[in-house]
């Protein structure tokens, strides 16, 4: 296996141990952000299906930062701004 392989599985890795230590930082958003751009990619263009499942591999490492970033803006930044609004400074 040559460095490349190894640092793209290590990242993978990293993402997915990054989505589970922070689950309740918005890390099920990460989750379902890597699997949703995997099945975006999956039937895209590719002549066979270790094609299709490179492509697919690259759309849930796309997805995972995603749909972190967009899971911790609902599980922090959605109540924090709720409670800015609902209680006005004295």
């Amino acid at each position: 296996m040559g460095l490349r392989v190894l640092l793209t599985i290590a990242a993978f890795a990293g993402m997915i141990a990054l989505c589970i230590v922070g689950w309740s930082y918005g890390g099920m958003g990460g989750l379902i952000g890597g699997a949703l751009g995997f099945l975006i990619r999956l039937p895209g263009r590719g002549l066979d299906w270790g094609e299709r499942l490179g492509n697919g591999y690259v759309g849930a490492l796309m997805g995972m930062p995603v749909g972190l970033l967009i899971g911790g803006v609902i599980a922090l930044g959605g109540p924090a701004l709720l409670n800015a609004v609902n209680n006005p400074p004295q």
